[in-house]
């Protein structure tokens, strides 16, 4: 497909616009949870399943009433690794996004429009920071922003470990 054909399909230019971005982040976030959720699944003893084997369980039982509810934590664990993966990844989204200073909003409803090009944090800081005067307001500015992401990191972490704590203190 060429761009112009792109642009009377998407009204955007190919490559340059948060659908993208969402797209190729979690494409590159998929084989992280696969691979820790398939290592949570696998470390399922296989006494729990020949268990529900022996008192008849089918094979969507088993793996809807046990090996899911035994690997629940790290089924967890895989996608917030995943979630982490999406967030902290700097150099697709810089590239995928346009890097544009631009909010999607078009003033309509729906107020945000995923095919405009945007600055997230992450590339931001990237692309700024070296240029930034060391101890100027912008290289202050980039600070907060790093700071901004750490909370935003470290309220995800804290969710999920009341999380499971709470999957732990049921059982």
């Amino acid at each position: 497909m060429d761009v112009s054909a792109a642009l009377n399909l998407t009204g955007a230019s190919v490559g340059v616009n948060v659908l993208n971005a969402g797209i190729v982040v979690g494409l590159m976030a998929v084989p992280v949870i696969v691979s820790i959720a398939e290592d949570a699944i696998r470390a399922v003893p296989d006494d729990f399943r020949a268990a529900a084997e022996a008192l008849g369980a089918t094979r969507w039982q088993i793996v809807r009433k046990v090996i899911f509810p035994a690997a629940k934590s790290g089924l967890l664990a895989a996608v917030l690794l995943g979630v982490g993966r999406a967030v902290g990844e700097t150099m697709a989204v810089l590239m995928c996004t346009g890097n544009s200073v631009n909010i999607p909003f078009n003033g309509e409803f729906p107020y945000f429009h995923p095919l405009q090009s945007v600055q997230t944090l992450t590339a931001t800081i990237a692309s700024e920071l070296g240029e930034a005067p060391s101890g100027g307001h912008h290289y202050q500015a980039l600070f907060v922003i790093g700071m901004v992401l750490f909370a935003i990191t470290f309220v995800i972490n804290l969710t999920a470990d009341l999380i499971v704590r709470g999957i732990r203190n049921r059982r």
